[in-house]
């Protein structure tokens, strides 16, 4: 007899769940942001701004932080091809109008007379000026004196007024805090802030929105001065005490110093002003006008003071001490020649060339050199401290070879 067959066995499914009990699933496409290469050159600028790293954690950021953005684009683009299309790579965010729907207590303009008329206030409105609105940050006062809140301005200068961006209209006390804005990624980006082009500022002592003068023009308000400099050129104000400042018609920018004749004098030719007291001073035409040669950012507008070396190029002076007072190098990184005083270092290498002989398989070796310092060519005794220059007794040399010699037909070192 024949068995019966056995039976299937059990499916075991699940029931099926309906669109109310499945979990909503994320979706990432909306998390993702495209980084556009203006925003990640300003992080990387942070991240190298960072004294707390050390350059090996600095580079390890910066290498995943690139690799983070490439995968974050890379993913956006695949699910918006069309997104990617239009946002262009070189420019930033637009800035974004937050909350902007306060006036200032009141406005003044010029009229076509050239006479300054008050046209707003909060007690009398007239239709013929729009008035501009602003959020509560921009009419808020700031301090150069941080929390103490006793003189009124910001960290780079002393000041009672603001200065309104010709462009989006937004206000900043000066043009290096919006420098400081455009550095961050996670501040509305707006255009850099022309000082030339400057037209209206605002008083934060009584709030009034006018144009750019040096005081205030509301009769309700102390006639005391914004700053006790004041440049109707550059637009700059400074209360800084002890402080002297000139502007330079040359450059066309204003100076620290007490002016043209008295300490410092113009050179036509590197277009700088040169300290009267620099008795060697080397021109080199347009010198200010590049970049710093270590931190790549321009010297001509710095704030920061500045180092001239003894071959005449310039770079900062956080840069000359963070490069150079650590003993990492003492050659210029454009021409190569000593940017100081070497001879007492020098010294230094003749005391340690005379203490540690070389073998006798490097009796006979002679270098052929080239220095850089006084750019003259040579041949002394190889020696694995230095080659020291015939010349000028300089080790700032560069070797172009070597050779083997009997006797004493060379120059030695001394």
């Amino acid at each position: 007899r024949k068995r019966p067959p056995a039976p299937p066995p059990p499916q075991h499914t699940q029931p099926k769940r309906s669109k109310i009990d499945q979990p909503p699933q994320p979706d990432l496409s909306q998390s993702l942001k495209f980084t556009s290469q203006i925003e990640l050159e300003k992080l990387i600028r942070a991240i190298m701004n960072n004294k707390a790293l050390t350059p090996i954690q600095r580079n390890t950021t910066i290498q995943g932080l690139r690799d983070s953005v490439w995968k974050s684009n890379k993913s956006f683009c695949s699910g918006h091809v069309s997104d990617c299309a239009v946002i262009p790579p070189s420019h930033g965010a637009p800035v974004a109008d937050l909350r902007r729907e306060t006036p200032a207590s009141s406005y003044f303009i010029n009229d076509q007379q050239g006479k300054i008329t008050r046209v707003w206030t909060r007690d009398l409105s007239s239709k013929e000026a729009a008035v501009p609105l602003f959020d509560a940050s921009e009419l808020a006062p700031t301090y150069h004196d941080g929390f103490n809140g006793a003189v009124l301005g910001c960290p780079h200068y002393a000041r009672s007024c603001k200065l309104r961006h010709p462009g989006s209209g937004r206000l900043y006390t000066c043009r290096l805090c919006c420098e400081q804005e455009r550095e961050n990624p996670l501040k509305p980006q707006d255009s850099p802030l022309d000082r030339y082009s400057v037209k209206e500022i605002f008083c934060m002592r009584c709030g009034t929105l006018q144009p750019a003068n040096s005081h205030c023009v509301n009769p309700q308000c102390d006639s005391t001065p914004f700053a006790k400099y004041f440049c109707g050129i550059c637009n700059l104000y400074d209360d800084g005490a002890n402080k002297n400042i000139y502007h330079c018609p040359f450059c066309n920018v204003c100076r620290s110093g007490k002016g043209l004749g008295i300490d410092y004098k113009h050179c036509m030719r590197c277009n700088a002003c040169v300290s009267l007291a620099d008795d060697e001073h080397h021109c080199i035409p347009q010198r200010l006008q590049a970049t710093c040669p270590i931190c790549s950012t321009c010297m001509f507008q710095s704030t920061e003071p500045l180092k001239g070396l003894k071959c005449g190029h310039v770079m900062h002076l956080s840069c000359f001490n963070m490069l150079y007072m650590r003993g990492h190098s003492y050659t210029c990184p454009l021409c190569k020649k000593s940017v100081e005083d070497m001879r007492e270092y020098f010294a230094m290498l003749d005391t340690a060339v005379r203490m540690q002989p070389m073998p006798a398989a490097y009796q006979s070796t002679v270098s052929n050199i080239y220095c850089q310092d006084c750019c003259e060519t040579g041949q002394v005794r190889y020696h694995f401290v230095g080659c020291k220059c015939p010349h000028c007794g300089s080790y700032n040399t560069r070797e172009l070879g070597r050779e083997q010699k009997n006797g004493d037909t060379f120059q030695q070192q001394t």
